[in-house]
């Protein structure tokens, strides 16, 4: 949990709750006590086995006060408590204490995930707990009182017949629409509406998985909420239109496991995924690898949304999971009827930018990340230019350094301006590389029929792979000991976004992506 302007407040393994300067909380110790504990926390110094089964939210009308969620399961059994935590920042200097901990929300045969999406009057939170094996919902109202509830929904008579657990669900960054994912066979998920004022969910809609099984499945939408990104079984990523006619049939195959191996030759399989701020889906593997794979414009349809594998080198390993938030930009549902406390969402100006190789060696490509609703765009590029489009393409003259400035204002003239310095160059993109790596280079991008590649004339022998925007390997080339540079020739590919890495044994040298213009 980070506060309002991102300084880091808490975190937890599920074992301990720890402060900002990475020591154990005041009173923050032995959460979700008992054997799991003892076994994973005490015995193993683990953190405690969980699915989506933590999660952080601040307290509505508390400044500095939070309210932890997690779960605690049975011996022998697949059923769970949920708990929670209470903690105040307010205390220790900043460094929190909790004051209530370890609390019984609710116990019985329940899903070993939960999630929260805000209220619809901008400053509570609804929070659900799904029953497992049943298509029974436990929703919650978190407000300044505290939180109350259940209110149980059974939405309908049963999950989806064949499928015996359940495995993960999320909410729409709207908030209008609900997904819970099972396992087994046969290989389906479900969709709901979701109406943020009245806590209900509707409209039930089991939509099919072109597999056989589900297993390690995981499900993210994308910023805009149209298009629902889900991995299966380790190996495929998919794609679903939301506002199709036919959502199953809408589905499109946007990636494939490319058969990477990490440190220690552990599979980097496609598993779960996070929406971030900087609008990007990041997806972790089903192992403690060093890597995350993205999806750089998830709302774009089909490949142009981007799919990268291996794409982000971590300085540390991860086990499976990325953080369980819910999205925290969701206000007030404007002119609702529970559209009552005059909320005033904050408008804060943000955006992120890349090299646009198809526009142009000096060209940059500029994604706006405006919250909330922004109306208007003004783009001042620094050399004396600028743009009304809300995310547009520059082209700028020469290499060098430019001051960029947006400017958004809502409807309202509420504005505000974020300025970043931004170096424009003309050399071929190359990936950032680990600790101790040699540099490496794929240029020129973008390129046209050779793709040169210099490896900085390694010791020992190594591999280059291209791979299509599917993750299909196109051409694998050897990299002979003490040659630096080689050229690819690439006349028999079709135009694209190809994804490269070069690999020495079990140690990545670089990642990277070219463009190839015919």
């Amino acid at each position: 949990m980070s506060d309002s302007t991102g300084s880091l407040q808490f975190y937890t393994s599920g074992c301990n709750i720890i402060n900002k300067e990475h020591n154990i909380m005041d009173n923050g110790d032995d959460i979700n006590p008992g054997f799991y504990h003892n076994y994973w926390c005490d015995e193993n110094n683990a953190g405690y086995l969980s699915y989506q089964g933590i999660l952080s939210l601040p307290m509505p009308g508390q400044s500095g006060k939070y309210i932890l969620f997690h779960h605690r399961r049975y011996q022998f059994k697949d059923s769970i408590d949920v708990m929670y935590t209470l903690i105040d920042m307010n205390t220790n200097n900043g460094l929190g204490k909790v004051t209530e901990k370890n609390k019984i929300l609710q116990y019985g045969c329940l899903s070993r995930t939960f999630q929260a999406v805000r209220h619809g009057n901008g400053r509570d939170w609804w929070v659900v707990v799904p029953q497992e094996d049943a298509d029974i919902y436990n929703f919650y109202l978190l407000d300044p009182e505290g939180i109350h509830g259940p209110n149980v929904q059974q939405v309908s008579d049963s999950w989806i017949p064949g499928q015996y657990y359940n495995l993960m669900c999320t909410f729409s960054p709207d908030g209008t629409k609900f997904v819970r994912l099972g396992g087994d066979q046969p290989a389906a998920f479900r969709m709901y509406d979701f109406d943020r004022c009245t806590g209900v969910l509707s409209n039930p809609v089991t939509i099919a998985v072109p597999d056989t099984t589900m297993y390690a499945s995981w499900a993210c939408f994308s910023p805009n909420s149209r298009y629902l990104y889900l991995t299966n079984e380790v190996e495929r990523l998919y794609q679903y239109d939301t506002e199709a006619d036919d959502v199953s049939a809408s589905v499109q195959l946007i990636g494939q496991y490319d058969g990477f191996l990490s440190v220690y030759n552990l599979p980097t399989g496609l598993h779960t995924m996070t929406l971030a701020p900087d609008n990007r889906i990041y997806m972790s593997s089903a192992n403690g690898v060093n890597l995350l794979h993205t999806i750089h414009n998830p709302d774009l349809p089909g490949l142009a949304c981007d799919f990268r594998q291996h794409d982000v080198l971590l300085p540390a390993h991860i086990l499976f999971f990325l953080p369980n938030n819910p999205f925290f930009r969701l206000y007030n549902k404007k002119d609702s009827p529970c559209d009552t406390l005059n909320i005033q969402p904050p408008l804060v100006a943000f955006w992120r930018s890349e090299p646009d190789s198809l526009a142009g060696p000096l060209a940059m490509s500029f994604t706006d990340l405006s919250y909330y609703q922004p109306v208007t765009w003004q783009w001042d590029f620094g050399d004396g230019t600028g743009s009304t489009e809300r995310s547009p393409v520059h082209v700028f003259p020469a290499p060098g350094i430019y001051t960029v400035c947006l400017t958004t204002c809502n409807e309202s003239g509420v504005c505000d301006t974020l300025c970043r310095e931004i170096e424009i160059v003309t050399t071929g993109a190359s990936a950032p590389v680990p600790p101790g790596a040699l540099p490496v280079q794929v240029y020129p991008n973008p390129a046209t029929g050779w793709l040169w590649v210099s490896h900085g004339d390694m010791d020992g022998e190594s591999t280059f792979t291209l791979m299509n925007s599917t993750g299909q390997v196109v051409v694998k080339r050897r990299l002979p000991a003490g040659s630096s540079v080689e050229g690819v020739d690439l006349s028999g590919l079709p135009a694209g976004i190809y994804f490269w890495k070069i690999q020495s044994d079990s140690v990545l040298k670089g990642t990277g992506h070219v463009v190839l213009q015919r």
